[in-house]
């Protein structure tokens, strides 16, 4: 008898899955960080919205030399209730109109505000100097890079 070995195949290396503890580990660090970076981008100061008329609001805003932010809106339009939902809930517009004079107001078409303003089929964002002078404005559905041009830098610089 001859001593042979039996012949011996190779075979594929085994794939080695990562540890599931690690897996854990990384979707549990991953929803800390999206959870802290939804509390850092919302909440702020609350908005203290002004209940009265553009012209009483006007004059508070004279008053307190301050900038007026008048918004105005169709209440049914849901555009109008996005804004609400997902931009006066951000941080980066809560700072900027808690140094200003805010109004919201619903409007119609027809209306002498909506038509002194050009108010169209959108809500629209206006920043009012106490002094007059052409309001800056942009309107419809606002995200932060055009909310911060026209309303959140204007407001944080000096009047």
């Amino acid at each position: 008898m001859t001593d042979t070995a039996p012949s011996e195949t190779p075979s594929a290396p085994r794939r080695r899955r990562p540890p599931t503890w690690g897996i854990i580990a990384f979707l549990v660090v991953l929803a800390g960080l999206a959870v802290l970076n939804q509390s850092l981008s919302t909440g702020g100061p609350e908005i203290q919205w002004f209940d009265g008329s553009y012209e009483a609001a006007l004059a508070l805003a004279n008053d307190r030399n301050r900038r007026l932010f008048l918004y105005l809106y169709e209440a049914d339009d849901p555009v109008h209730a996005r804004n609400e939902r997902e931009v006066f809930t951000q941080r980066w517009a809560r700072e900027p109109l808690a140094k200003t004079v805010c109004c919201r107001i619903a409007v119609r078409k027809g209306d002498i505000l909506a038509a002194k303003f050009d108010y169209r089929d959108t809500p629209l964002f206006l920043l009012i100097s106490p002094r007059g002078g052409p309001p800056s404005r942009t309107e419809g559905a606002v995200d932060e890079r055009q909310f911060r041009t026209y309303i959140g830098e204007p407001a944080q610089r000096p009047l």
